[in-house]
């Protein structure tokens, strides 16, 4: 499961903002262990860099805070609410970047699907601030050997907080599973549940990271002793020989002999080693390509949404072959073959046609949704703009006493230049496509006097009449 969940100014942050707002640079994480009776225990992690926020002259130095909020509403509607105020403390107003800070938030839930809204904002600035909402599955902890989620930890080296001490053991919590450093190692911390109650009086635990295309670069495995239901794991595996990149560690619970295997996670980890840059990009089979890419990984909810966005530029051929697709992972491969084959350089790793796409889906949402219609990219103009791009040219009219608004939209290199016209007919802010020169595409000539006209009994009116261009 990919848990991380990086919250930016990017694609990634679901909440709109005004234009004269900026985005905190934070970062969460969401981390399950066993919790009382039937519960688990849902840690809430985040992180934000220490230039982040804005200071204020405070008693000793200068201080910063954030208000954070996070809602946790459950399937049939009942509301967990957490606040709190994290702060940060330097001697200078204006710091250079030195540090992160880290800071854990934990609710008791019973397992099930979670929507969660986290809310941050300045205290001292209230142009930063940030707005997100995701879905978090509750996983339930039963009676059989398993293991937590992996939870990622700074190194020993650095220090240790005593606030963030687990069973003994320094866990400073590093949502952000960044690994940097000239001889880095990957810190983490999960426990071992009903290892006793199973009879395990030895068994193994693995630890194996594997790189961008699943092949195995660390393997190493430590024997535990299963005297508890719940035991502790702290470790720490030095990475110095890995290259800066993407890395998955697969931690899993086995057997003494190495054969039956209990329990397995897996994260995602990001290694910044400067003495070590990613390697040239590799000549991949398909496969491996699906494998590195964004699609592998893309579930649920976004999953559906994706398949969605495509049908707006599938073919006839493409939406029956995605027809056939039952399974997540026919899902992922048809997505990745289907944006693979518009990529017009497929010798960079960028596909610029989506990246195109996603910005008219964002233009589209931004434009075109309103109240009445939230999803902007679903209106005629928004589709219009998703197949097609920006238009050369655009004219809006807006609403007179003889008409209705409407707008006229040109482009110059379709087809040796087409025009589309829009008619806002319920006055709803929602522009309906009525004609168009383009082939293959609405036509109505006379869609002026149709669609156009308000109150005005002359089809043709006078001159005075007509509306106004905007």
């Amino acid at each position: 499961m990919n848990r991380i969940l990086f919250i930016t100014l990017l694609a990634a942050t679901l909440s709109a903002r005004s234009a004269d707002q900026r985005a905190l640079d934070v970062v969460v994480d969401v981390v399950q262990f066993r919790g009382e009776g039937a519960s688990t225990r849902w840690e809430f992690q985040y992180s934000f860099a220490d230039t982040a926020l804005r200071y204020v002259i405070a008693p000793s130095g200068f201080q910063a805070e954030m208000l954070c909020r996070i809602n946790v509403v459950s399937a049939i509607g009942d509301t967990l609410r957490d606040e709190w105020i994290a702060s940060a403390a330097s001697t200078v107003q204006k710091p250079l970047h030195q540090r992160f800070y880290a800071g854990v938030r934990s609710l008791q839930l019973a397992p099930g699907n979670y929507k969660v809204t986290f809310n941050a904002r300045d205290i001292h600035d209230d142009t930063r601030v940030l707005t997100s909402t995701f879905s978090s599955t509750v996983q339930a902890f039963t009676f059989k050997p398993s293991m937590s989620d992996v939870m990622f930890v700074m190194p020993r080296a650095i220090g240790s907080d005593a606030r963030f001490d687990r069973n003994g053991e320094s866990a400073q919590p590093n949502p952000r599973h960044e690994i940097i450093g000239r001889d880095p190692s990957i810190c983490f911390y999960t426990e071992i549940y009903n290892a006793r109650r199973a009879n395990l009086d030895t068994f193994a635990l693995e630890f194996q990271v594997l790189d961008h295309v699943r092949e195995e670069q660390l393997v190493t495995y430590l024997r535990e002793i299963g005297t508890s239901d719940g035991l502790v794991v702290r470790e720490e595996i030095p990475a110095g020989a890995l290259r800066s990149g993407v890395y998955t560690l697969r931690t899993r619970m086995l057997s003494k002999d190495l054969v039956t295997v209990y329990d397995t996670k897996e994260e995602r980890v990001f290694i910044l080693n400067p003495e070590l840059p990613p390697e040239g990009k590799l000549l991949l089979s398909e496969d491996e390509q699906f494998q590195a890419s964004e699609w592998s990984v893309v579930t649920d909810e976004r999953l559906e949404h994706e398949l969605e966005l495509s049908d707006v530029l599938a073919s006839r051929a493409e939406m029956s072959i995605r027809a056939s697709c039952t399974d997540t992972r026919s899902k992922q491969r048809y997505l990745f073959k289907f944006w693979r084959q518009r990529d017009p350089d497929l010798s960079t790793f960028a596909n610029e046609r989506l990246d195109d796409f996603r910005a008219m889906y964002k233009r589209a949402q931004s434009f075109y949704g309103n109240p009445t219609f939230r999803n902007g990219w679903k209106t005629d103009r928004g589709l219009t703009l998703l197949r097609y791009g920006i238009p050369t040219q655009v004219e809006q009219f807006i609403q007179t006493i003889d008409t209705k608004p409407y707008e006229i939209w040109f482009y110059q290199g379709i087809q040796g230049g087409v025009h589309f016209y829009f008619v806002d007919m319920n006055l709803q802010q929602n522009h309906r496509l009525v004609h168009s020169t383009m082939i293959g595409q609405i036509r109505e000539p006379n869609w002026y006097n149709l669609y156009c006209k308000a109150f005005e009994p002359n089809p043709i009116p006078l001159e005075s009449l007509r509306p106004s261009q905007r």
